[in-house]
C-alpha cells in the first residue's frame, strides 16, 4: 500500500473554529514565505478552501493540526475568516505523524531539503517501532543515517565477495525488505542506495544556515551544494547574496546583467560566482608584504606545543632557548583565555584569526578544547560518515594551504574519529599543505609533520626533512612512537609538474614502489604494536586517449600493488575506504572525448588501513 494512502483512517468533516486548532508537533517546517500566504489567502477568500485541512480530537475538546499549516497560517494572518472546514482523524499519534509526513511530502511547494526531511520523517516513523533502529541516534536523521549505512555497508561487502558476520547477516534480511518497500511506496519511488549517497549528505554535510537560506530561495540540491562552497568561500558575499535573493553578474565590460533570483541561476553559475570571489581573496593575500604573513614567535610556539612537539625541537626549529618558551608559556594561556570568552560571545573564528594573527586552525583548537569529537563535527559542519564511502567534493579552506593534490580536511578527520583517540600521536611524513597538522589541531590530538620544503615563517610545526631513497632515515631522536600514521604522498605521474624537481611523483614505476616498500618497512620498525598506518593513494592508469581495452597493465600502478607492499612490510590491511576524486574536473567536451575513444577515466581514491602486524619480520 502506498504510504500516501489514508483509506485506511476514518474521517468526518466539520467546521471548526480556527482558534480551537492547536499546531502539529510533527510540523518541521521552519520557513513560510509571507508574500505566497497573502496570495494564497485572497485565492481562498475568492474561490473557497479547495482541500480541507486535517485535525484530530484532543482530550481538552480542542484539535491538534495534522496538516495544513499553510493554510491555517493563511486564513488565521491574511483573512477574517474564523471558521475553516477540517477533516476530523480518528488516529493515534503514530498514525497521525505518518499522515503529517505523507502529506508533507505531497506538497507541490516542497523544496529540496524539505523533501528530504519529509522522506526521513516517513523512514523514521515506519521503522520507529524496532528497538535496533531506535537505538541508532537521539533524532531520526541519525537513525536513518545509521540503518541505510549499515545496510550499504553489508551490502557493499558482500558484492565484494567478502565474509560477514552472522548479526550482519541477520541485519540485512531482517531490514532490507521493508527499507526497498518504503522507498518504492514514496509519492516519488527512489532507491535508498541513491537517497543515502546523494541526499543524506545535503543534511549532514551542509551548515544550518545554507539549508535555511535554501529552503528560503527554493534552490534544488546543485544549487544548495553550490551556495554551500559560497558561504565557505566568503561569510559576507553569502550573506549578501541571500539578502538580496540574487547574484550581481557582470559582463565583460563590467557592466551589471539584468538581475535573476536565485533559484534562477544555474548551479555551476553560483559556483562560478564563489570561484571569482576565491581568486580574489586569493590575489588579495599574494599583495601582502610576505614578511607581514609571518607568525610571531608566540604564535609558533603556540601552534608546535599543541601539537606535541618536544621543547627541545621546538627551541632548535625556532632558534630560541628554552626559558623563551617557557616564558611564552603564561602569554599563550591568556590569550587561549581570551579567545575563548571571544568566542562565547559570538565572535567569529576568521576574524579572530585575523585579530590574533593566528591560523584560524589554532583559534578552532581552542573554541573546540572541551568538545567531544561529534561535537567537533557539528561545529565545523561536516557531517560524520558512518559506512566506508568518503566522497566530499571540496576542500575546506579552512585547513591547509593551497597546495597540489590538496586533500579534505574531513577525509582527516573521519580518520582520526575512527582510528585514533584524543591526545594520540599522529605522524605525517609528507605533510605539504600541513591540512593533517590543522586537523589534528582542532581535534585535540598531537602531530610530527614533515616535508622537503621549509617554511618556517607560516609552518614552524612542519619540519624540514627528506626521506632519501638511496639512504632511508628517521626524522628524529625520539623513543615516542606513532598512534597513527596519516601517509598522503604524492601520486604517481599526477601533477608532477607542480612539486619540486625531484619529487616522487616523477620516479620511474619501479623507483616509485621501491620506494614506499623501504619506507612502509621503516615506519613499521619505528610502530607500536597498536600503530595504525593510513595510506591515501589512487588508481593510476594510462588512460588518456586510449581505449580502455588497449590500456598497459604495465604501465598501471592500482591500489591493490600498494596493498601488498603494506602487507610485505608488516602491515595487516584492515581497512579500504573509497574517497572518491571529484568528477568536476571533467567537462562536458572531455567526457564526450572518452566516449568517442571508448577511454575510461579514473576518480577511484582509496585509504587504505592498515595495523603493525606483530608476527612480522623483516626480511630483505
Amino acid at each position: 500500500m502506498p504510504i500516501t494512502d489514508h483509506k485506511n483512517y476514518s474521517f468526518s468533516f466539520s467546521m471548526i473554529d480556527i482558534k480551537q486548532i492547536d499546531p502539529s508537533p510533527f510540523q518541521h517546517r521552519k520557513y513560510f514565505d509571507q508574500g505566497s500566504l497573502r496570495e494564497l489567502g485572497a485565492s481562498i477568500v475568492r474561490d473557497g478552501l479547495i482541500e480541507p485541512i486535517i485535525v484530530r480530537s484532543q482530550q481538552n475538546g480542542r484539535f491538534q493540526l495534522i496538516a495544513g499549516e499553510r493554510r491555517l497560517r493563511a486564513v488565521k494572518d491574511f483573512t477574517d475568516i474564523t471558521m475553516i472546514q477540517a477533516k476530523i482523524a480518528d488516529v493515534d499519534d503514530l498514525q497521525a505523524r505518518r499522515m503529517s509526513a505523507a502529506e508533507n511530502l505531497l506538497r507541490q511547494d516542497l523544496t529540496a531539503i524539505e523533501s528530504i526531511e519529509a522522506t526521513i520523517e516517513i523512514i523514521d516513523v515506519e521503522m520507529g517501532k524496532d528497538p535496533w533502529y531506535l537505538t541508532g541516534g537521539k533524532t531520526p536523521l541519525e537513525r536513518v543515517q545509521k540503518l541505510l549505512s549499515k545496510l550499504h555497508s553489508i551490502r557493499v561487502c558482500k558484492d565484494k565477495g567478502s565474509q560477514v558476520s552472522r548479526e550482519a547477516e541477520a541485519l540485512l534480511n531482517k531490514f532490507i525488505q521493508p527499507v526497498e518497500s518504503i522507498f518504492k511506496n514514496l509519492p516519488k519511488p527512489l532507491k535508498w542506495q541513491s537517497f543515502l549517497m546523494n541526499d543524506l549528505n545535503l543534511l549532514t554535510d551542509i551548515p544550518l544556515i545554507v539549508q535555511k537560506e535554501s529552503k528560503k530561495h527554493d534552490l534544488n540540491k546543485a544549487q544548495i551544494k553550490a551556495l554551500a562552497k559560497l558561504e565557505k568561500v566568503s561569510d559576507k558575499a553569502f550573506q549578501d547574496v541571500t539578502r538580496k535573493g540574487s547574484i550581481p553578474f557582470k559582463d565583460q565590460n563590467n557592466s551589471i546583467l539584468p538581475t535573476l533570483k536565485l533559484n534562477e541561476c544555474s548551479a555551476r553559475e553560483i559556483q562560478n560566482f564563489a570561484k571569482e570571489i576565491e581568486k580574489t581573496n586569493v590575489k588579495h593575500q599574494q599583495k601582502t608584504d610576505p614578511d607581514q604573513c609571518e607568525f610571531s614567535t608566540q604564535i609558533k610556539i603556540a601552534v608546535m606545543t599543541r601539537l606535541g612537539i618536544p621543547l627541545v625541537r621546538i627551541a632548535q626549529r625556532l632558534n630560541i632557548h628554552r626559558e623563551t618558551i617557557s616564558n611564552h608559556a603564561g602569554e599563550n594561556q591568556a590569550l587561549f583565555n581570551k579567545i575563548y570568552q571571544e568566542f562565547k560571545a559570538g565572535a567569529a573564528v576568521p576574524d579572530m584569526a585575523q585579530e590574533y594573527g593566528a591560523p584560524q586552525s589554532l583559534v578552532w583548537s581552542v573554541v573546540l578544547q572541551d568538545k567531544t569529537d561529534q561535537e567537533r563535527f557539528k561545529a565545523l559542519n561536516w557531517g560524520l560518515r558512518a559506512w566506508d564511502n568518503w566522497y566530499f567534493n571540496d576542500v575546506d579552506h579552512r585547513f591547509g594551504d593551497p597546495w597540489p593534490g590538496r586533500i579534505p580536511a574531513q577525509l582527516v578527520a573521519h580518520t582520526l574519529f575512527y582510528f585514533t583517540r584524543e591526545n594520540d600521536l599522529v605522524l605525517d611524513p609528507m605533510a605539504g599543505g600541513g591540512v593533517v597538522a590543522d586537523t589534528c589541531l582542532a581535534f585535540n590530538r598531537r602531530c610530527w609533520s614533515f616535508d622537503l620544503l621549509d617554511r618556517m615563517k607560516t609552518r614552524p610545526e612542519i619540519e624540514p626533512f627528506l626521506w632519501d631513497p638511496e639512504k632511508m632515515a628517521w626524522p628524529v631522536s625520539s623513543n615516542k612512537k606513532p598512534d597513527l600514521i596519516f601517509f598522503d604522498p604524492p601520486y604517481f605521474k599526477k601533477m608532477a609538474a607542480h612539486y619540486r624537481e625531484g619529487s616522487i611523483s616523477d620516479f620511474p614505476r619501479f623507483k616509485y614502489l621501491h620506494f614506499f616498500k623501504t619506507l612502509f618497512s621503516l615506519l613499521r620498525e619505528h610502530s607500536k604494536p597498536l600503530t595504525r598506518m593510513a595510506f591515501l593513494n589512487s588508481d593510476f592508469r594510462d588512460f588518456q586517449g586510449i581505449p580502455a581495452i588497449d590500456e598497459d597493465p604495465d604501465n598501471a600502478i592500482l591500489v591493490l600493488a600498494y596493498a601488498k607492499l603494506l602487507e610485505t612490510c608488516g602491515w595487516k590491511i584492515t581497512h579500504l575506504l573509497d574517497c572518491p576524486l571529484s568528477t568536476e574536473r571533467f567537462t562536458g567536451h572531455m567526457v564526450n572525448k572518452m566516449h568517442e575513444n571508448r577511454t575510461l577515466g579514473v576518480v577511484r581514491r582509496t585509504l587504505i588501513v592498515g595495523k603493525a602486524n606483530s608476527v612480522y619480520k623483516d626480511n630483505p
